[in-house]
């Protein structure tokens, strides 16, 4: 089968948010000279890395499959590895500050809050958000204790341990990967999308992992120092930063709960 893609055929959405035309219509047809695509087999292993990663370097050829699989006219991707000691350093350094600056601010972190799915029955329900199953927090969370309407506190233990985790895993990290894109309309901003799964499934068939770092790129008050940083490190000014990752070797992750394809999508 083949896939026709159009986006946005009612019309893009507008800058602030969504709204209820379709972002996209597929049509299938029987072409005999469609050809699966080699990262097809990479799908179901595909999947974001949030722990440590090894103190190992990725090798050039990794970055260059991953390079040549990430194609979209007007982006450009950028690596950087522990080979350049330096600069690695500074990109840490600014997802670092930045992943503190979220968690510290109290909308920012209120709306991670607001899809926290805490034990099976809360994951088994929703299938999305951010999973967390620790016997720790799902006791509090029964018991109650846990009040997912208030922020903690920028001292406060969970604060500083989920600060200090991120940290460590920040300072493990031997690659980062970036996509930079002149334009930033809708329809580039979900090429750049498609472009980046294409990017973590040649780095999956490569041994390698991702985990993306949004929090520098959003844009609110804040965020401001850090978005400048990696802009200017990523030589995107005049452009945007479509996305920007660890990369590196690890054990596998697990996969996350999804909702599968019925819905998300509708038959025309």
């Amino acid at each position: 089968m083949r896939a026709d893609i159009e986006l946005f055929p009612e019309g893009e959405f507008g800058p602030v948010k969504v709204d209820a035309r379709p972002t996209a219509r597929i049509r299938l047809a029987q072409d005999p000279a469609a050809q699966r695509d080699a990262l097809f087999a990479q799908i179901l292993h595909r999947h974001t890395h949030r722990g440590a990663y090894e103190p190992r370097v990725p090798q050039a050829a990794a970055l260059a499959a991953i390079d040549s699989a990430a194609t979209m006219t007007g982006a450009r991707n950028g690596f950087v590895t522990d080979d350049d000691a330096a600069l690695v350093s500074q990109h840490r350094a600014i997802a670092s500050e930045a992943w503190g600056i979220e968690l510290v601010t109290p909308r920012t972190i209120l709306e991670s809050y607001n899809v926290l799915r805490i034990g099976p029955a809360e994951i088994a329900r929703h299938r999305d958000g951010l999973s967390v199953n620790t016997p720790m927090l799902r006791a509090i969370n029964a018991l109650g204790l846990f009040d997912r309407t208030k922020a903690p506190g920028p001292d406060d233990t969970a604060t500083r341990s989920q600060i200090d985790e991120l940290n460590k895993n920040m300072a493990a990290t031997p690659a980062f990967y970036w996509m930079v894109t002149a334009a930033n309309d809708r329809k580039t901003q979900i090429n750049a999308g498609r472009a980046y799964v294409r990017a973590q499934l040649a780095a999956t068939a490569q041994g390698l992992v991702m985990q993306p770092l949004s929090q520098a790129l959003q844009e609110y008050p804040e965020q401001a120092a850090p978005y400048a940083q990696i802009h200017k490190l990523a030589g995107a000014q005049g452009g945007t930063v479509q996305m920007w990752t660890r990369l590196g070797y690890a054990k596998p992750a697990q996969p996350a709960p999804r909702r599968g394809v019925d819905a998300h999508i509708l038959r025309a």
